[in-house]
C-alpha cells in the first residue's frame, strides 16, 4: 500500500473518530510486549475475572487484567442492557465477553469463533459458570444466518503483521486489515436498524480500511497507554 495514501486514510479515520488532535498516525514499537503475549498464550491458564472463572486453552487469547477483553468488558458495563435483546460476538476466544453478558444481561447471547478449540472452551466455561449461551464455529459470518442483532462485538485481532504462528493467526494479527474490513462489510447485514457494531483498533492496526467503508463511526472506549500507545473500541452504525 502506498505510504502517502495509508497516512491520509489513517488521518481521515482519526478525524471521523474525533481523536486526530489526540494521537498521530504512526505505528508504535510493541515487539517486546507482543512476543511476551505470544509466549504466555502458548500455555493454558485458569483466570478469575469479573466474577467468572475461565479456563483458557493454549493458543486461545488470554483475558488478562490489561487485555483488550477487559477493555471491552469495562465499556460494555456502561451499556443499557434493557435496549439489547440479542447479542452476537465474533471471535469469542475463551468466551469471556459473551460470558459476562450472559451472566449480567437478560439478552440472548450468541458466540462464535473460527477455532474449534475456542468454541469448545466457550461452551465449557459457560457450563463451569452455570450460564446459558449459544456457541458454534464460524469464520466471521459464514455460518450465521440470524439477523437483527442489537449488539455485534468483535475484539478484533489488532496487529497489522503477517502471522508467524497459529497464536498470531487466530488471535493477534490482522495483516493489512483484511479481517476488520471483512467484518465491517458483513456485520452491516446482521445488525438491527438501531443496533451497534463494535470492534477494536490501536496504533498498530491497519485501521485505514475503515475509510472506504460507509458506516457511521464513533468512539465507544479510548485509552492512552505507555509512551503514546493507544487503543480504542469503535462503534459503527449502518
Amino acid at each position: 500500500m502506498n505510504i502517502e495514501y495509508r497516512t491520509g486514510a489513517r488521518l481521515s479515520v482519526l478525524r471521523k473518530l474525533g481523536v486526530a488532535d489526540l494521537v498521530n498516525t504512526s505505528v508504535f514499537d510493541i515487539a517486546a510486549a507482543h512476543a511476551a503475549l505470544v509466549r504466555r498464550q502458548a500455555v493454558p491458564e485458569r483466570i478469575l475475572t469479573d466474577g467468572l472463572v475461565v479456563d483458557v486453552p493454549a493458543g486461545v487469547y488470554h483475558p488478562l487484567p490489561d487485555s483488550s477483553s477487559e477493555f471491552f468488558i469495562r465499556n460494555i458495563k456502561a451499556m443499557d442492557q434493557e435496549k439489547i435483546r440479542k447479542t452476537l460476538e465474533i471471535g469469542a476466544g475463551c468466551g469471556i465477553i459473551s460470558l459476562y453478558m450472559a451472566a449480567n444481561w437478560t439478552s440472548r447471547t450468541v458466540a462464535t469463533d473460527i477455532s474449534e478449540v475456542a468454541v469448545q472452551a466457550t461452551l465449557d466455561n459457560a457450563a463451569l459458570n452455570g450460564l446459558t449461551l449459544t456457541a458454534f464455529q464460524s469464520d466471521l459470518f459464514e455460518k450465521i444466518e440470524e439477523r437483527d442483532f442489537d449488539l455485534i462485538v468483535f475484539n478484533t485481532p489488532m496487529i497489522d503483521k503477517t502471522p508467524e504462528n497459529d497464536i498470531e493467526k487466530f488471535s493477534l494479527c490482522d495483516p493489512h486489515g483484511l479481517i476488520t474490513d471483512s467484518y465491517l462489510r458483513q456485520a452491516r447485514h446482521h445488525v438491527s436498524n438501531d443496533g451497534l457494531i463494535i470492534f477494536s483498533i490501536c496504533n498498530n492496526s491497519a485501521y485505514e480500511v475503515m475509510d472506504s467503508i460507509d458506516l457511521d463511526y464513533s468512539i465507544v472506549g479510548f485509552e492512552l497507554g505507555f509512551s503514546g500507545f493507544w487503543r480504542a473500541i469503535v462503534g459503527a452504525r449502518v
